[in-house]
């Protein structure tokens, strides 16, 4: 009895051990990714959806590869801050917020001059979708204890 007992459990073990480790797989393959290789996909993804002409396919493979650049930039700053420590004061916080948005505003304004009516409104419902997918995301890492802010929320206490 034992002895299925714990070939039950290393059965489980070995089971769990190998979905967390495929979990990440995706992502990490994504990271060594280029940004003009994110822009591309995510453009054709953008086409499978959207039913784009090739026209607007072009314009909006430019607008990708602009945001990823953008976006490489912001993670490399935000990595050294992080590296480094240093916290941002309330008015660096508020012109960083201030700066998404503005880019965002930009990025929404750039989408509508390419995307007729149709294809506008459904993009917007995949921006809106997008975020409570990612929302989602962290409420399962919250809840599953990976979310490193339950970690420090439990040394502090």
């Amino acid at each position: 009895m034992k002895y299925l007992f714990s070939l039950l459990l290393v059965v489980i073990m070995t089971t769990v051990a190998f979905a967390q480790n495929q979990q990440g797989t995706m992502m990490k393959g994504m990271k060594d990714f280029t940004q003009d290789q994110m822009a591309t996909l995510q453009t054709k993804k953008m086409a499978l959806a959207l039913d784009l002409n090739n026209t607007q396919q072009n314009q909006i493979l430019a607008i990708n590869k602009k945001q990823a650049i953008e976006r490489k930039k912001k993670t490399d700053l935000y990595k050294s801050m992080k590296e480094s420590e240093a916290k941002p004061t309330s008015d660096e916080r508020f012109k960083m917020m201030n700066d998404m948005l503005d880019s965002k505003l930009a990025h929404q304004k750039e989408m509508k001059k390419v995307l007729n009516e149709k294809q506008y409104e459904v993009w917007k419902k995949m921006q809106k979708n997008k975020g409570t997918k990612m929302r989602s995301k962290e409420k399962m890492m919250k809840a599953k204890g990976k979310n490193k802010g339950i970690k420090k929320e439990y040394k502090s206490k």
